[in-house]
């Protein structure tokens, strides 16, 4: 009796844990818009859930692949482009927002964490790093180019 009584329980968790777990499909579940206005200016990568508002731990996973593939394929084409702004390499800035319908117009940003909406993949580096820390090495960027004047 007590077996059966485990037995069940146990197959009562995993079926919720395994109905409760959802993967993320591109083009079904979320759409990624990727723009790049000029050569001086960090291109942008929206990623839009449709409908499902995802966890933030789940969107910032999206997020991040979506940055690594898209900064690949920059790399791949030879898109680093040599610009005086930023010192010579192409950056993404990508976040996620969450729409009620894929022709809505209301989008609401997703928060990470309390203080973080936003990742950045650097081209110079190609590693993906916070915005705040984004923010910093501009900062680092600019007071170097002083002290070189």
């Amino acid at each position: 009796m007590k077996k059966e009584i485990f037995v069940a329980i146990f197959m009562l968790i995993f079926s919720i844990n395994a109905f409760c777990t959802k993967d993320f499909t591109e083009k079904i579940d979320y759409v990624v818009e990727f723009q790049e206005k000029s050569p001086e200016m960090a291109a942008v990568l929206h990623v839009n859930f449709i409908k499902i508002i995802p966890e933030p731990k789940e969107a910032e996973k999206i997020i991040k692949q979506q940055l690594k593939i898209y900064g690949d394929k920059l790399v791949l084409h030879k898109r680093e482009i040599a610009t005086s702004k930023n010192g010579g390499y192409k950056n993404i800035i990508g976040s996620a927002w969450y729409t009620e319908g894929t022709h809505s117009g209301d989008y609401i940003k997703i928060k990470f964490n309390k203080d973080l909406a936003a990742y950045v993949w650097l081209g110079k580096t190609k590693n993906i790093v916070t915005f705040h820390d984004y923010i910093s090495f501009l900062k680092k960027g600019e007071n170097n180019k002083k002290l070189k004047k």
